[in-house]
């Protein structure tokens, strides 16, 4: 398994990636099971957690979304196919980026810019995968938080009415990650 050091912008995705490297470790496994993964033994604040099911090419099930999320962009998905809540166009490549994570496997960490209205909200998203009951990964749990929290309380009342990712890059978890270029892609 990969020990690369997890260097990121906000301590909670360090704490996120922590647990994640610490639930290998226990469990022996590149991709561990999801009920590995508990709030008595998690780090990360469970609040900006999210968690997606691929059930199929047509369905990433959103499993939970964390309070802080929801607080932020003022939506609940839970129960929602993921791909429902994205323009048409950009559906194929989600697909493609939740396959990389589950099929490498290897986790993803995105800054993205929520835009409320005229403020844009600096976001760093962490994305590992995790297997399921009979050992196959098609969970995957994110982190979602903030990295300005002031720009939030600038946001007003404005929904959110884009997500745009500016940079990704691939974290290699013991199985190699394929290589990633900066893109800038609204979602």
């Amino acid at each position: 398994m990969s020990s690369s050091p997890c260097r990121f912008w906000t301590r909670e995705a360090e704490l996120f990636c922590r647990d994640y490297r610490r639930l290998q470790l226990e469990t022996g496994q590149i991709v561990p099971p999801r009920k590995a993964f508990t709030p008595a033994t998690a780090r990360a604040p469970l609040p900006y957690l999210s968690i997606l099911e691929f059930k199929s090419p047509q369905l990433l099930l959103v499993k939970l979304v964390g309070t802080a999320i929801v607080n932020r962009t003022r939506i609940d998905n839970t129960g929602r196919n993921m791909l429902d809540l994205m323009p048409p166009e950009l559906r194929a490549d989600a697909i493609a980026g939740f396959r990389e994570l589950l099929d490498t496997p290897c986790g993803a960490t995105y800054i993205s810019h929520e835009n409320y209205g005229d403020v844009a909200i600096p976001i760093e998203i962490l994305s590992f995968p995790f297997a399921d009951a009979a050992g196959r990964p098609t969970l995957i749990i994110s982190l979602s938080v903030e990295t300005d929290r002031q720009e939030l309380m600038l946001r007003g009342e404005d929904p959110m009415a884009l997500s745009t990712i500016f940079s990704k890059r691939t974290i290699d978890l013991g199985a190699g990650a394929p290589a990633v270029t900066a893109s800038k892609t609204p979602v």
